[in-house]
């Protein structure tokens, strides 16, 4: 409709129709404010969310079931509804309205905007508008912060504990009792700060390491997909797999075989299988690892708050080995093992081109079934008739010829207003200056031993569900031979410290050999 105003003399003006959305131009480059805790806090939000959703909700809700329990069955209904609202607010999609004026000397100086008034630009321009998704590159904050704060979570739950210890020591349980409940508040809280940081500290690390350009929304994505995979895994470790164990066995046998046979085998398949959801986008091993490895720190968000929270109730010492031991270890456990399995399936799509043969199977369905829909009578594409899909439909060479071109982001300093680096993305220009001695040593520091992955998918899988239940299977065997030598509940805790101690040690040092493999290959 025509936009008509009235001054106060009465007289009416025309006004000019602002100008048409268009299609985003080829190669546009936009900018970001650089907020990097703001992910951390929606990604919190995030997986609190999901946590009741999963464990609260749709697990109960299957317990229910299976038992006949109508109470049960009622109160994982309600927890699987509460979320859901929550989590669409947080993570629908964002659209940008871009507006861009080009100097233009067969232009305007004065264009209308759809909301009322007009921009003037100081020289004759060409106006467009258009909409484009939010594809912001990923922020995640620097290192030393993120790393900073988990040590200082560690301090604290240390120096919590010291009053636990000595009352411990000091054999009176009246003294134990107070120091205990006057550190339950603070202890809780610091388990409510505690269980994500480690978390978001690796994948802080991956990201800087692997040296990909992320966009914010692919890795959240990556990430909520890990943690939904963890559903499935609950319902074979809880409800599946038990069932097909003897009656015989006694509690301790059954935990001992589902940490290691079913957690290993059916965590990593379904972890496999929600990296698979993304084969769209992954082109090449390298980004597969990087989707890998990020599902997998999904995974671990979920599995650490259960965690977390059972340690938080038996005190601060508990708390702090707790945090120390799952964030150092098996957080980024689950991370590699995941990344491994990505790696096979990113060198599956690079060899077959298995992401655009998934582009073109899913570009097929939607047309089918909005032909389907059509055909029924509903006027899926909004064009008054019930044709089917009208647009152009591309066939299976086209797809496979057809490159992604993305909108390139980079991001903005929000205090001197100066583009600034993101994981994988540099804005500044390589200098061509001499190299000094100490940027050779800190080149050099880069070069070491590398390790790749097997280059095919079960060969990948099979790797980490080898390693994961290495993993599981020996910390058990461990407390089981504690017992055997009756060592006590001192020398339980030192004997799984020390075997804890030395899988992380190798832990980390796969994982940097790892890293560094995956760095090595080409991005294309």
């Amino acid at each position: 409709m025509s936009r008509i105003i009235m001054d106060a003399s009465g007289k009416r003006y025309l006004l000019e129709e602002p100008v048409p959305l268009s299609e985003a131009p080829m190669n546009i480059q936009l900018a970001t404010k650089n907020k990097p805790w703001k992910n951390y806090w929606r990604m919190l939000g995030t997986v609190i969310l999901a946590f009741i959703l999963i464990w609260f909700g749709l697990t109960l809700l299957i317990a229910g079931v299976i038992y006949g329990e109508a109470a049960v069955t009622g109160i994982g209904a309600v927890c699987s509804l509460i979320p859901l609202p929550f989590l669409i607010i947080l993570h629908r999609p964002k659209l940008v309205h871009v507006r861009l004026a080009t100097p233009d000397f067969s232009g305007k100086t004065h264009h209308p905007l759809p909301e009322g008034g007009s921009l003037k630009t100081p020289q004759r321009t060409s106006f467009q508008r258009f909409i484009i998704p939010d594809d912001s590159v990923l922020d995640m904050p620097p290192l030393r912060q993120v790393w900073g704060a988990f040590v200082a979570i560690i301090v604290i739950g240390s120096a919590l504990s010291i009053p636990l210890i000595l009352s411990l020591l000091a054999d009176d349980e009246e003294i134990f009792s107070v120091v205990f409940v006057l550190s339950f508040v603070p202890v809780m809280l610091l388990s409510i700060a505690a269980f994500s940081i480690p978390v978001f500290a690796w994948w802080a690390t991956s990201s800087k390491i692997i040296g990909l350009p992320t966009r914010r929304r692919d890795a959240e994505a990556w990430m909520i997909a890990g943690m939904a995979s963890a559903l499935p895994a609950i319902i074979v470790n809880s409800f599946i797999f038990p069932a097909f164990l003897p009656n015989a066995l006694s509690p301790e046998t059954q935990l001992a075989l589902i940490a290691t046979i079913s957690a290993p085998i059916g965590e990593e398949i379904f972890k496999l299988l929600a990296v698979c959801l993304f084969l769209p986008s992954i082109r090449n091993a390298r980004k597969g690892f990087q989707v890998g490895f990020t599902v997998g720190l999904g995974f671990a968000l979920i599995e650490n708050l259960s965690y977390i929270l059972d340690s938080g109730i038996f005190g601060a010492l508990s708390l702090t080995l707790t945090t120390l031991t799952r964030g150092i270890g098996s957080i980024p456990g689950h991370g590699l093992w995941t990344g491994i399995s990505g790696f096979g399936i990113g060198y599956f799509a690079q060899t077959t081109d298995a992401d655009k043969r998934m582009k073109w199977i899913i570009n097929r369905i939607s047309i089918k079934s909005v032909d389907l829909a059509e055909n029924l009578g509903f006027d899926i594409d909004g064009d008054g008739d019930h044709s089917g899909f009208d647009e152009f439909r591309p066939t299976f060479e086209e797809i496979m010829d057809k490159d992604e071109i993305e909108t390139s982001w980079k991001l903005i300093d929000t205090k001197t207003g100066e583009p600034i680096d993101a994981p994988g993305v540099e804005t500044s220009e390589v200098s061509q200056a001499l190299v000094t001695s100490w940027d050779a040593t800190k080149l050099r520091k880069e070069d070491g031993f590398r390790i790749l992955p097997p280059a095919n998918v079960a060969g990948c899988l099979g790797l980490a569900i080898g390693g994961h239940a290495f993993w599981n299977g020996t910390l058990v065997g461990i407390e089981q031979l504690s017992r055997l030598l009756s060592l006590g509940m001192g020398g339980i805790l030192i004997l799984n410290l020390v075997w804890v101690a030395i899988l992380i040690t190798v832990l980390l040092i796969l994982a940097r050999g790892i890293f560094r493999g995956v760095r090595s290959l080409p991005t294309a």
